[in-house]
């Protein structure tokens, strides 16, 4: 087989550890999405297609329309760039774990901050669920997320963010920790850490026993990644008044902190491809 990482140049030791792993058996290319071509993908020089597999591991417009040029060549590619355009869209992904049942913050969207901060003096509007959780509507690096607790908060991001389409999500209270779930196929692992929003240090996590946690909450953390279509992910779930809620769904993360993750990786890598050759 021969697979491709598609991903910005970075230490990671899970990636690299589980990209050894596959080198034992497979051809392996790491691929800066910077340097890929403007043509697209293309196939080996066989023509031979079958053997060809994708991880989208980079999110830039230039990664994902490459990956969808190999996706319609014939390669496998994980997550699907379908999968992985949802996923950065937040108000769609919104709109599609409620579809799923899946409990999420209440979410509103708007097409720009200045409209959402119109709508928050707007005399006779329905009164905003502050506090809010504000976020760029695409995820992206350096994007907006905020917590602001009132009109004159907002008012500040203006300047900066005003033409920025967000969405807002009512803030729901908690212990100040989220459960941080990767998921790599059918295999799950767990951490506790300090949330999002607050100030986080990387050995913060604690590793937990996904057996150990109450029922149903692995369940819905892969019904999350699932309902937008994704195979290699990260789920954040909070448990606000005892109720879990999914407050973000992440495609392919650094799967740094969770367990045995690169064995576990190679191995998803692996069945995904004989999956393939057995429908084939």
């Amino acid at each position: 087989m021969n697979i491709t990482l598609i991903a910005e140049p970075s230490s990671n030791p899970v990636l690299d550890t589980a990209l050894d792993l596959l080198r034992e058996r497979h051809t392996v290319a790491v691929l800066d999405p910077k340097s890929l071509s403007p043509w697209g993908f293309r196939p080996e020089p066989s023509g031979r297609r079958d053997g060809d597999m994708v991880l989208l591991k980079s999110r830039t417009a230039e990664a994902r329309s490459w990956a969808h040029h190999a996706e319609r060549a014939g390669a496998v590619v994980v997550n699907t760039p379908t999968a992985t355009d949802t996923a950065l869209d937040r108000q769609l992904s919104a709109e599609l774990l409620e579809a799923a049942g899946v409990p999420t913050p209440r979410t509103l969207a708007f097409a720009s901050l200045a409209e959402l901060a119109r709508e928050a003096y707007r005399p006779g509007a329905a009164p905003l669920p502050w506090p809010l959780v504000v976020k760029s509507r695409t995820s992206r690096r350096g994007d907006l997320v905020r917590l602001v607790v009132g009109r004159h908060e907002l008012a500040e991001l203006l300047p900066e963010w005003g033409r920025e389409p967000v969405i807002a999500q009512r803030f729901l209270p908690n212990d100040g920790f989220d459960l941080k779930f990767w998921v790599v196929g059918e295999h799950v692992s767990v951490a506790r850490r300090p949330a999002a929003l607050e100030v986080r240090r990387k050995d913060a996590d604690v590793e937990l026993d996904p057996s150990s946690l109450p029922e149903g909450l692995v369940d819905i953390a892969r019904r999350a990644g699932h309902a937008i279509g994704l195979d290699l992910f990260g789920a954040d779930i909070v448990l606000s008044e005892g109720r879990p809620v999914v407050i973000d769904v992440n495609a392919f993360p650094g799967f740094r902190g969770a367990s045995d993750a690169a064995s576990h990786l190679a191995g998803f890598v692996e069945h995904a491809w004989q999956r393939r050759a057995v429908a084939s």
